[in-house]
């Protein structure tokens, strides 16, 4: 409501000027300290993450919220908004709606087979389970008779089971993707843990002192984990491009 976005059109050059200067610092920035880091630690990051994190630099609050903090008596306050705020434009709408696509031509999300597969299976037995949820609340609402129900709770439990048994067999041909199950369960279960300790600190329950005491530990397991995930997610990728 505060930028006049009909000044956007007028002052495309100085936008653009604002934008080329964003990207080429931020490119100096994650191309130049990520290389250096890189022969500093044993586990690089890859020219493709690197290219990821460069167009990923999303901005948006901070950096409207500063261009709106100026005081009124700032010269070129005005053009300082309004390139501020295309900036913004071009990261949301520009990077953000390309990121998939770069991600996809990197390779950084591909599936075979075997993973789409299950996603399929897992898909069906979710919906399977919540349509066989959906009716018994029905029934027990009323809205279903007794007579209905009773003919076709056994055929959506049978489809349950079938779907269940489906996905056991799958787990249990590719071991690996139970390993991938388990890993994404244990992650929930800290961010549901990190979740809980936050509550239990603004109902009074324990004091910040525990509660900042009890988080590191939650990041602490969490960021190890994840940082084990994407190693293997790293070592895959590899894999599959040689």
């Amino acid at each position: 409501m505060d930028v006049n976005i009909r000044e956007i059109s007028a002052n495309w050059f100085s936008i653009a000027v604002a934008l080329g200067a964003v990207l080429i610092s931020r490119a100096v920035v994650v191309y130049g300290l990520t290389n250096l880091t890189n022969l500093m630690r044993g586990a690089p990051v890859s020219a493709p993450y690197q290219h990821v994190i460069f167009w990923g630099g999303l901005r948006g609050a901070i950096s409207l919220a500063l261009a709106l903090s100026l005081p009124a008596a700032f010269a070129d306050r005005e053009l300082l908004r309004v390139m501020t705020f295309g900036v913004v434009l071009f990261t949301l709408l520009a990077q953000g709606t390309t990121m998939q696509v770069l991600l996809k031509r990197l390779g950084l999300i591909q599936q075979d087979a075997v993973e789409i597969e299950y996603e399929r299976r897992y898909g069906r037995l979710l919906a399977a389970r919540a349509a066989l949820e959906r009716l018994e609340k029905l029934h027990q609402e009323g809205v279903i008779s007794a007579l209905v129900w009773e003919e076709i709770e056994p055929k959506l439990r049978d489809q349950v089971e079938d779907n269940l048994e489906s996905q056991r067999q799958l787990l249990a041909a590719y071991p690996q993707l139970r390993s991938e199950e388990l890993n994404d369960a244990r992650i929930e279960g800290l961010r549901a843990q990190r979740a809980a300790l936050t509550i239990m600190l603004s109902n009074g329950l324990i004091s910040e002192t525990v509660h900042d005491e009890l988080i590191a530990e939650v990041d602490a397991a969490l960021t190890q984990k994840t940082k084990m995930i994407a190693d293997v997610d790293e070592i895959k990728r590899t894999a599959a491009v040689n």
